[in-house]
């Protein structure tokens, strides 16, 4: 111990009286502060306790570190980590890559020098699984009872794999024509590529979920159907709607659009290029995806035959800019009414827009957008924020 590296922070604490606001007994004794009675405190730890998902953290952690082994001889420790993972969300390599990481902000290694990469492991882990082809956990034993889904999200296909395990049967609904929700229509594909999504949705429906896809309830299924057929009803509609920006000359500007329809419209392949400027009003996550996919997507100038927008042109578009149109280069601006450095949206998500080009502007507020005599929005009158 004294031949320590003073300058190498310890990986452990060293308390003392007066170090900190509370007293050392109030943290380790209860009732009796004699040494003969220790007290164990269970808590949760940090880096859990700031997961909404609840993922076991540490348990996972353990086994990646290769403090917990796995139970059988030939299981691979990422196997075994992928089994706890999805305990908790079956969609490891997804959250892995999108999740804004609470948990790391609640990191105990925070106070020794950095947090622990964890959305990595659980990235890495979920790819591995994918490439490895592993399959979720068999079935529970019949119950008899039928279940309707409605919605396919993330929350709807969570829901279909967790009740197919305590043996459910599940019927899915879903109104677009295919499977994901938010994470196939509101977050681009280059964050979140399409085969890797569509690895971990089809193990679970090959827990044997049967899916109705472009079926909207109420309007090609009734609900007094749903009613009859099913025991219970699970509604996970999601949270698709986006906000309009509440200010003087947005209501009714066709070239103004609210983030979660300008990303769904994208994904769908109904946008191909954007104006020679963009202005995007926001701070967080979904703010950056709208900024940097219309720098990728570009201004278009020229549009050859074989590329007109019911061509071929349009599932690959929307994820590459790149392409044989020909494109200018897009102008994007991001606006926050915080700091840069107080945007809600992740330092690496920042980071990652200002390396494609992003201007990134904080402390300004939107006052009007400006128009022209057509109604065309031209400008966005703006105020700093002191």
């Amino acid at each position: 111990m004294n031949d320590m590296d003073p300058n190498t922070k310890p990986t452990f604490r060293r308390f003392e009286e007066g170090d900190t606001e509370w007293e050392l007994n109030e943290k380790i004794f209860q009732a009796d502060t004699s040494y003969k009675c220790p007290t164990y405190v269970h808590k949760t730890p940090p880096c859990q306790g700031s997961c909404p998902s609840g993922h076991n953290i540490r348990g996972w952690l353990a086994i990646a570190r290769g403090m917990d082994k796995p139970p059988v001889e030939d299981m691979a420790w990422q196997e075994y980590a992928f089994r706890s993972m999805v305990e908790a969300n079956p969609f490891p390599a997804t959250m892995g890559r999108v999740c804004p990481a609470p948990c790391e902000a609640g990191c105990n290694r925070n106070e020794v020098d950095d947090y622990v990469g964890i959305n990595g492991v659980e990235q890495y882990v979920g790819d591995w699984a994918n490439e490895n082809n592993i399959k979720m956990g068999e079935p529970g034993a019949d119950t008899g009872r039928k279940i309707a889904v409605i919605g396919g999200g993330p929350a709807g296909l969570a829901a279909a794999y967790f009740l197919r395990l305590d043996g459910h049967a599940v019927t899915l609904f879903e109104a677009n024509e295919e499977l994901g929700g938010m994470m196939r229509y509101g977050i681009p594909g280059y964050r979140t590529p399409r085969e890797m999504l569509d690895q971990e949705i089809g193990r679970i429906i090959d827990m044997g979920v049967d899916v109705h896809t472009n079926t909207r309830v109420g309007t090609d299924v009734s609900m007094e159907e749903i009613d009859k057929s099913f025991d219970a009803v699970f509604w996970a509609l999601g949270a698709q709607q986006g906000r309009p920006l509440p200010v003087p000359g947005w209501d009714g500007t066709e070239n103004c659009i609210n983030g979660i329809e300008f990303l769904d419209a994208f994904n769908k392949g109904w946008v191909v290029g954007t104006a020679k400027k963009v202005v995007v009003v926001g701070g967080g996550d979904t703010s950056i995806d709208v900024a940097s996919v219309a720098r990728r997507l570009g201004n278009i100038t020229e549009v050859k035959a074989s590329e007109h927008p019911d061509g071929t042109v349009i599932d690959w578009a929307a994820h590459d800019s790149a392409g044989l149109l020909t494109r200018a280069g897009v102008k994007a601006t991001l606006t926050s009414l915080f700091p840069v450095e107080e945007m809600t949206a992740a330092e690496h998500e920042r980071e990652d827009a200002k390396r494609e080009g992003i201007d990134i502007q904080g402390s300004v507020m939107p006052l009007e957008v400006i128009k022209d005599e057509n109604g065309v929005a031209t400008g966005l009158n703006m105020c700093k924020c002191t």
